[in-house]
């Protein structure tokens, strides 16, 4: 393939650039797999932060949608949700002409309507530059490889966030004769109808297809997606990391590490559907839990993977377990900072056994070989642990506690070598179907574009 007499121009798009380590581990297997076939090609990214990609990828990016500004989640703060502090003159004001307004309901009802769609309006004004542009961008492209991740959805931002954007992709990418390759992709939820419009017309026009999991296949023939549908593992599992191995000296302390990796889940702040209680128990189990290790004999490394929302709920973690165990506990705590993907491998290189509640927090750890404890908050979770042979020791997020985490701690702690031995056994075939799948897709490479593209 690398000795092909033109230079292939390959795109890939993604929803990162949001400092999601594991999305960006993603799109760097893909490009390391492009670049072993095909060394001379030309990579262009397609992401919601074409700066961010640069810099962690190296390549020349381009925005999926329009840039509003910082692509960065709100920090959590103290005073979050109080409003900005107003005059005595103005709420009165502001209260006097909503009292007028609420005894006129039609015009008040009108009124409100107009504000919610203000934004909607704004943006379609603004969309046939864009559409231009993006066009522009996608000219000379060979491929238009949308990279794995669960992008087929409509969770976050109903119709028009993700199911329109990978529309409008799909079909200006048919309009510029790029093959437009969906890879590995996760679905669901998929809830409004003309999501479902808009990602069936979207895959129905893909040169090729796959899926990461069963479920996802399923939804994707449920919403009528007919043809070939495959079932490939995730995208990470073909990438080869040239991480460090751990900046510890073993033999300075001679206790084990156990890796937690939570995930703020029901904290009001972020999570949809989130309620404070629910938030402050999860806290108080991992907690506990920590605790418990410690006490066991571990030392604790927490890691993120999503750089901008779980170290908040890590110092939550660990200002829990200060109100229970005092400060004794902090020397057994290993604070190993995380900004890139390398260094979530020599962080995770670490350890011994990892706990995790993100998805990619479970599958960067069985390619470094290390046993995992999953809680999953999401049924994608559930079906990779079942993937390799580990279901059971998957816990749920809703209804797991201290006592069920340290029984299945235990267990996995007693059949370290095994399930060490089934991991890599698992990974070995993970990684020769994903290779597979890229012999097959970039062939693509290789066949004339023809005109209906």
């Amino acid at each position: 393939m690398a000795g092909s007499r033109s230079i292939k121009k390959i795109g890939i798009l993604g929803h990162v650039g949001n400092k999601n380590l594991g999305d960006e581990a993603i799109l760097a297997a893909v490009i390391q797999n492009v670049k072993r076939r095909y060394p001379g090609a030309e990579i262009y990214g397609f992401t919601l932060n074409p700066e961010d990609t640069k810099a962690r990828h190296g390549i020349t990016a381009f925005p999926i949608r329009k840039i509003k500004g910082n692509h960065e989640r709100p920090k959590r703060q103290e005073n979050v949700g109080v409003p900005p502090q107003k005059s005595n003159e103005q709420v009165s004001l502001r209260k006097l002409i909503i009292t007028q307004l609420k005894s006129l309901p039609q015009i008040y009802m009108f009124l409100k309507k107009v504000q919610k769609s203000l934004p909607l309006i704004r943006d379609s004004i603004k969309e046939p530059g864009f559409l231009i542009s993006c066009y522009k961008a996608l000219k000379g492209i060979d491929l238009l490889i949308i990279a794995g991740s669960q992008q087929l959805i409509d969770f976050i931002g109903g119709a028009w966030g993700h199911p329109y954007t990978l529309f409008r992709w799909s079909m200006l990418g048919k309009a510029a004769k790029a093959k437009v390759i969906f890879l590995s992709v996760g679905a669901g939820p998929i809830r409004s109808s003309l999501s479902k419009i808009f990602i069936k017309a979207s895959l129905s026009q893909a040169s090729y297809r796959s899926y990461r999991d069963e479920s996802s296949k399923k939804l994707i023939e449920q919403i009528g997606v007919k043809g070939s549908n495959p079932v490939f593992p995730d995208l990470v599992y073909s990438l080869r990391s040239d991480g460090q191995t751990g900046t510890l000296v073993p033999s300075e302390n001679p206790l084990p590490i156990v890796g937690i990796n939570p995930v703020p889940f029901s904290d009001p702040v972020y999570w949809p559907g989130s309620s404070a209680y629910i938030y402050e128990s999860y806290v108080k189990k991992l907690s506990d839990f920590a605790l418990w290790l410690i006490g066991r004999g571990y030392r604790i490394l927490f890691f993120p993977t999503q750089l901008n929302l779980d170290p908040p709920v890590i110092r939550d973690i660990r200002l829990c377990m200060g109100k229970n165990a005092g400060l004794d506990f902090q020397a057994k705590i290993i604070y190993e900072p995380v900004n890139s993907f390398d260094d979530l491998v020599s962080s995770i290189s670490m350890t011994s056994v990892v706990v995790a509640c993100r998805f990619h927090g479970v599958i960067i750890p069985y390619l470094l070989n290390k046993p995992v404890l999953g809680i999953a908050y999401h049924r994608k979770t559930f079906e990779l642990m079942e993937q390799m042979g580990q279901s059971e020791y998957a816990l749920d997020i809703h209804s797991f506690n201290c006592n069920s985490l340290q029984e299945r701690f235990i267990s996995l702690e007693s059949n370290s070598v095994a399930i060490r031995k089934e991991i890599e056994e698992k990974i070995m075939i993970s990684r020769q179907a994903l290779e597979s799948q890229y012999n097959q897709v970039l062939r693509l490479l290789e066949e004339e574009k023809s005109q209906g593209c």
